[in-house]
């Protein structure tokens, strides 16, 4: 990521954010056209309107935004809906439909996109105008919802993803994944957070301007931030990596973060697992067999005169000699409680061998 590229072009932005609020620009048809749909939208009395002529008043102040010269995706909504029931459903049940993850949206997208060009194929087969594309689905989403979506469209969104070096693909067609450019534009908001005096301007002009719609969650203003980068050539004079490049440094960042990830990951399963032995030998290791009595078959009786854990030294009338207290070494004295002794110590031992195993591990860490 070229975080350097990303905020330079959000100056640029700023110092030229008379194209956003003044003419003969006026950026600010974009705000207008949200604004503009959803007051016909959400009207008590939208229910009782005939979706074709709902669909023409909301979007009527967003021709600028999806139509031009080749294609008129709106007026295409419009005339379809004129003598089709199946075009209403495919937005109210599929491309505005909830959804949990934006994977999830896509498909909600495509299958509208789908549906609707169906319709065209059988109502207006000649009038390619009135194709839809991505470009007009993340429109009428962004209209419906725009604190949860984002306009795309796909050359300004390319360009930019490729100056800011964002490091993962967008595709295109069949390839395209709705994911990254979310990511992508959602990165654009944090960015654009970090410029308070760009944020006073944007506030001062649409905060209360009940001609537009006042976009608190700054996805309108991302969007426009790569629509104005590219029309108006803020991006001259700035370098970077190609998309290639940039896929493949992004790639192995990822790669070095998940190893450190699952480095520290390990480390604290490591650490959990020898705090949890610790806690396990805790009881065995009170266990005190100082002053206790012990008979051995060749010494006879004898007394412990000291011990390291399950290591102990005894005291005979002939010599004094030590043992390791574990079911695996059957040369050693006996107790009186013997079984009971010899179980708990070998459980330590074991459980000591386990923790010398795992503090290895950590120690390659």
């Amino acid at each position: 990521m070229n975080k350097d590229n990303l905020h330079e072009l959000i100056n640029r932005y700023e110092n030229n954010y008379h194209l956003v609020t003044t003419a003969p620009t006026e950026e600010k048809f974009k705000w207008g056209a949200v604004r503009g749909f959803r007051d016909v939208w959400f009207t008590d009395n939208a229910q009782a309107m005939p979706f074709s002529e709902l669909f023409s008043a909301a979007a009527k102040e967003s021709s600028v935004l999806i139509n031009n010269s080749m294609i008129s995706p709106t007026i295409g909504i419009v005339k379809m809906a004129e003598q089709s029931e199946e075009v209403e459903r495919l937005f109210r049940e599929v491309l505005f439909a909830d959804y949990t993850t934006v994977s999830e949206l896509q498909d909600h997208m495509d299958q509208f996109l789908e549906g609707i060009e169906i319709i065209r194929q059988k109502l207006f087969p000649r009038f390619y105008r009135y194709k839809q594309d991505r470009h007009a689905a993340s429109c009428y989403l962004s209209f419906y919802a725009p604190e949860k979506h984002f306009i795309y469209r796909y050359s300004e969104a390319e360009e930019f993803a490729q100056y800011i070096e964002f490091g993962k693909d967008l595709g295109s067609g069949s390839d395209f994944k709705l994911e990254n450019y979310y990511e992508l534009a959602e990165i654009v908001v944090e960015a654009l957070k970090e410029h308070p005096s760009l944020i006073e301007k944007y506030n001062a002009f649409f905060k209360d301007n009940d001609q537009y719609y006042y976009d608190q969650s700054l996805h309108i203003m991302a969007f426009d931030l790569m629509y104005c980068s590219r029309c108006y050539n803020f991006y001259s004079g700035l370098h970077h990596a190609n998309k290639k490049d940039s896929i493949k440094a992004y790639t192995e960042q990822q790669l070095k973060e998940k190893e450190a990830a699952e480095r520290i990951k390990r480390i604290t399963e490591l650490e959990d697992a020898i705090h949890e032995l610790d806690v396990q030998m805790e009881p065995y290791e009170e266990i005190s067999l100082l002053g206790v009595e012990v008979t051995e078959r060749t010494n006879g009786t004898g007394t412990v005169i000291a011990q390291d854990g399950g290591m102990i030294t005894v005291r005979f009338s002939s010599k004094t000699t030590s043992y390791i207290i574990n079911k695996k070494y059957k040369m050693r004295p006996r107790f009186e409680n013997d079984d009971e002794i010899v179980e708990a110590f070998t459980e330590l031992d074991n459980l000591k061998e386990q923790k010398a195993k795992l503090e290895k591990e950590l120690g390659k860490l």
